[in-house]
């Protein structure tokens, strides 16, 4: 899947709710939050292996409606991110540059401050001038089944008494993940410029957009430029040796595909790798009046499924929607690359034409498959360093070379039977004991999913 939650999340809360903890004591009693607010905040979050991101905006919270608006601008790869979130009792939208999704994970409302009650009081300090009395909490998190490790919160409040209400001027979320030999960890903070109790908000403030809420399963296409609306081009797909096809699969041109690879190779998508994984370059005749893009991931049984767009067309954005209009999902910005969803319910057979009975893309023919591992060993986490920013010229060229020769003096890569994947990876793990990656566990990155995405 090409996606990534950029903005801060407390889902993590939920799994707080109910934990019962000392509170402090008589002499400094936690403060009591209004439930229902308007607030100007600045939010930002950083992972260990990550630099930090800030975002300014406003936050309507209710929590008798259990619902919040989150209206923020940040950047992403020095391009303008408007995100707006939703979270609601039933699940949480999100919207970034126009484009709406309802996000994984089950993802729900949860009160900002429903942990402060719990809390212990640890002293005084200022804030921007403004003298603060502190509050924590620190607890273990109750892991799902089968995760192995631990993981502990660590939740700090600053807040000060202005005529007898109690305002919020800074909360810190920390999370600490830990199954040896991996260890990862997560600093997201919040920090209220202005908060204003209300006794309640305008109706139709926490209706959501009918961009989010359209049952149009479609939505709307795009106007090809080119001839008839055909398009003839090249796409990566970085995979799993179990993928031996693009049915169901989220594909790049050359640029978008090494913004993703430098993504994991620089740390900043927690749980992905590049050894044990592999990358194709495909031909393929595509519909160019394209729909918005899906995202495809391995779901139940090992079969990928596309959610989130239009699974009746070829699906196009700019990495991580960080374009304006519609995440680039009708134009094109060459410097950023694109990123295509291929969904199996509009690929056409080998006998068919683009366009007969709604088919909308068709492989041409496998140019090459190399290891994700030759492309480290030839120099590709060194060159996102070096020009860690679009247009990554430095790694693209690394792509671009291991495709082109098999040498490794001219930066080549040897061509790997890509049929041959899935069989061998099956042999591999029926034969072999299973063996103790330090990689964090899919449920481990949910939870930093969860914990890094604005609601």
């Amino acid at each position: 899947m090409k996606t990534r939650w950029l903005l801060l999340g407390l889902g993590l809360l939920a799994l707080l709710a109910g934990h019962s903890a000392a509170a402090a004591g008589d002499e400094h009693p936690p403060p009591v939050i209004a439930p229902t607010f308007r607030a100007s905040l600045r939010s930002t979050s950083a992972t260990s292996s990550a630099p930090p991101s800030s975002y300014l905006g406003t936050l309507l919270n209710d929590n008798n409606l259990n619902a919040a608006n989150y209206d923020l601008l940040g950047t992403l790869a020095g391009y303008p991110l408007h995100v707006i979130s939703y979270p609601r009792r039933s699940g949480t939208y999100y919207k970034v540059n126009g484009i709406c999704r309802n996000l994984p994970f089950n993802s729900t409302f949860h009160p900002l401050f429903s942990w402060v009650p719990y809390s212990q009081y640890i002293g005084t300090e200022a804030i921007r001038g403004v003298s603060c009395d502190v509050f924590n909490l620190f607890t273990a998190v109750p892991l799902p089944d089968g995760v192995p490790g631990k993981a502990t919160s660590n939740l700090t409040l600053w807040s000060h008494n202005v005529d007898h209400l109690d305002v919020p001027m800074r909360f810190l979320n920390e999370l600490v993940y830990t199954n040896e030999p991996t260890s990862f960890s997560s600093r997201n903070e919040m920090d209220f410029f202005t908060f204003e109790p209300v006794s309640s908000f305008p109706a139709g403030t926490f209706e959501l957009p009918s961009i989010c809420t359209s049952t149009d399963p479609v939505g709307f296409y795009c106007n090809s430029t080119d001839p008839n609306g055909i398009r003839k081009t090249s796409v990566y797909n970085f995979h799993k040796p179990t993928v031996t096809s693009l049915l169901n699969q989220n594909t790049a041109d050359v640029i978008g595909d090494a913004y993703f690879i430098c993504e994991i190779l620089t740390g900043k998508r927690p749980g992905s790798t590049v050894q044990g994984e592999y990358l194709s370059l495909w031909d393929v005749t595509m519909n160019s009046t394209y729909g918005q893009y899906c995202q495809c991931n391995e779901g139940p049984n090992a079969q990928w499924v596309c959610t989130g767009g239009n699974t009746l067309a070829v699906g196009r954005e700019a990495p991580d929607d960080i374009v304006l209009p519609a995440g680039g999902q009708c134009t094109h910005h060459p410097k950023v690359g694109e990123w295509f969803s291929l969904p199996a319910q509009c690929a056409c057979s080998a006998d068919q034409r683009i366009g007969e009975n709604g088919c909308a893309w068709r492989t041409e023919r496998l140019r090459k498959t190399i290891s994700g591992q030759c492309l480290v060993d030839n120099g590709m986490k060194a060159a996102c360093e070096k020009e860690n920013h679009f247009p990554f010229s430095y790694a693209t060229q690394v792509m671009v070379r291991a495709m082109n020769s098999e040498l490794p003096s001219q930066g080549g890569c040897p061509a790997i039977d890509l049929s041959s994947l899935s069989v061998s990876h099956a042999e591999h793990h029926r034969h072999s004991p299973e063996k103790k990656h330090a990689t964090l566990h899919p449920l481990v990155v949910q939870l930093f999913a969860e914990h890094h995405r604005i609601f």
